[in-house]
């Protein structure tokens, strides 16, 4: 799955202007995640239309990144995501961040992952029937 990290000013209205310019053109919104520093914060989205929506926030002047991550299924329950994160740990692989979103025709909840190797990572979960989601 592809992640934009989008470089934006800490003051108001800033996101606005990243998302703006995603409805005019169409691009649908999957997932957000905003971190903040005291002078910009780092919006990451997943979106049905990444290529497109880098391009296009490019051209509009935004610090844009297209970053490959992992989303993984994990099942409404205690420990789910617990069991996720062992089987990252036991291969040795390390988390530099992580956030969930849910699709509406989905009916379990997604967690994102940007992990220090995503082919292993995505070999741990398949391995411990944790659904990998494109």
């Amino acid at each position: 799955m592809k992640q934009l990290s989008v470089f934006v000013e800490n003051k108001v209205g800033s996101l606005a202007q990243v998302t703006r310019v995603l409805k005019e053109e169409g691009i649908n919104l999957r997932a957000v995640a905003s971190f903040d520093s005291p002078a910009y914060g780092i919006l990451r989205m997943v979106v049905d239309e990444p290529e497109k929506a880098r391009a296009l926030l490019h051209s509009k002047q935004f610090a844009v990144k297209l970053t490959d991550v992992l989303a993984i299924e994990l099942h409404d329950i205690p420990g789910a995501l617990d069991q996720a994160l062992a089987c990252l740990t036991e291969a040795g692989i390390s988390i530099n961040y992580i956030y969930s979103f849910v699709l509406r025709e989905q009916a379990e909840p997604l967690m994102v992952l940007h992990v220090s190797d995503m082919e292993g990572a995505k070999t741990a979960m398949e391995q411990a029937g944790i659904k990998v989601v494109n």
